[in-house]
C-alpha cells in the first residue's frame, strides 16, 4: 500500500484515500522527518488490518467511450464525387474501434469490469458517460480508468494524426466524494482531495503516454504522432479517476479520412490503444499500483 503526504500538511492519505490525521512530516537539517507519532498511527492501522483486506493493486475496471451517436454524429467527412464519394461520421468509426477494444479487453480479463458506454448508434450524454464510471462500485485496492475514443476535426483540410488528451494539471476537480468521505473531517477533505487528484493527473499522464506509444508502434508512417496534450474536456475532468481522451485522426483530411474507412486500419488503431491498456495496467498492478477513487 502507498502513504501519500504533502510537507506541511497533517494528514496522510492511506491505501486506497483513506486519511488520517497526525503531525505533519517536516523539512529537518538532513532531509524530510516524519514524527513518531504519525509513524506509529499509519504502522497501528496496517497492522490492525485483517489478512483478507491485503491484497495487491487491481485495475478492477476499465470503462470505455465511443464518443457521440445516435443524433449527434459528430465529426463528419464529405469527399469525392457520386462515384467515389466518401462520406463518413466520428459516431461510426469511434464506435467500431472502442467495440473491438472493449471485446478484446473483454477476452483477455474476464475477471475485471469491462465496460462500454454504447455498443449501438445511441446516445448516451456526457453526464451518463461519466456517472457510469464514477458509479462503480471498487474494493481494496481497486481502481477503475476510463478511456474516451474520438476522431478529429479542423478547418486546416492537411492536420492530420492521433493524439491522446489527458487532463491539464492546472485543472481543479473534486476526485474525493464527501458523501463517500464518512469519517474524514470536512477541513481535511480539500486536502486529501488535493492528493489524488495529483496522483490521478499523473496515472492520466502515463495512460496517455502508453496509448499513445502502442499506436505509433501499430499505425506507423500511415499517419503522424501529434503526441500526448493537456485539455479540459468534460470526460477527463469530471472523471474521478485516471482518464483520457484519444483522438485517431482528422475526418476532415480526406486521406487520413479514407484511412478511417478501411477496417483494416480501424483495427491497427485498435490494436494500439488495446496494447497501451494493456501496458498500463501490467505496469501498474505488477510494478506499483493505481490510486482508486
Amino acid at each position: 500500500d502507498l502513504v501519500r503526504f504533502k510537507l506541511g500538511y497533517p494528514v496522510y492519505a492511506v491505501g486506497t484515500g483513506l486519511a488520517l490525521e497526525a503531525p505533519a512530516v517536516y523539512e529537518g537539517p538532513d532531509g524530510l522527518l516524519l514524527p513518531v507519532a504519525a509513524y506509529e498511527l499509519i504502522h497501528r492501522w496496517f497492522a490492525d488490518r485483517d489478512d483478507d483486506r491485503v491484497s495487491r493493486f487491481t485495475v478492477a475496471a476499465i470503462l470505455i467511450d465511443p464518443g457521440h451517436g445516435g443524433k449527434d454524429p459528430g465529426a463528419v467527412g464529405d469527399f469525392g464525387t457520386a462515384k467515389d464519394r466518401l462520406k463518413l461520421y466520428e459516431k461510426d468509426v469511434v464506435l467500431d474501434i472502442g467495440l473491438d477494444v472493449y471485446e478484446r479487453l473483454s477476452s483477455r480479463w474476464p475477471g475485471k469490469t469491462i465496460m462500454i458506454t454504447r455498443k449501438d448508434d445511441s446516445f448516451p450524454t456526457l453526464d451518463e458517460r461519466v456517472e457510469m464510471a464514477n458509479d462503480i462500485k471498487l474494493g481494496v485496492n481497486e481502481a477503475i480508468i476510463y478511456i474516451s475514443i474520438h476522431a478529429n476535426a479542423s478547418f486546416n483540410k492537411n492536420a492530420a494524426g492521433f493524439e491522446v488528451w489527458y487532463l491539464n494539471p492546472d485543472y481543479r476537480r473534486t476526485v474525493v466524494d464527501a458523501t463517500k468521505a464518512a469519517g474524514v473531517d470536512k477541513d481535511v477533505l480539500p486536502i486529501l482531495n488535493t492528493m489524488l487528484e495529483e496522483e490521478y493527473t499523473t496515472e492520466s499522464l502515463f495512460l496517455a503516454r502508453s496509448i499513445l506509444d502502442g499506436m505509433v508502434v501499430t499505425v506507423g508512417d500511415s499517419s503522424p504522432s501529434r503526441g500526448v496534450r493537456a485539455e479540459e474536456w468534460f470526460v477527463v475532468r469530471n472523471a474521478r479517476m485516471p482518464s483520457v481522451l484519444v483522438e485517431v485522426g482528422f475526418i476532415t483530411n480526406e486521406p487520413e479520412a479514407r484511412l478511417l474507412a478501411d477496417d483494416m486500419y480501424l483495427r491497427k488503431l485498435g490494436d494500439g490503444i488495446y496494447n497501451g491498456i494493456v501496458s498500463f495496467v501490467d505496469y501498474f498492478e505488477n510494478r506499483k499500483g493505481p490510486s482508486r477513487p
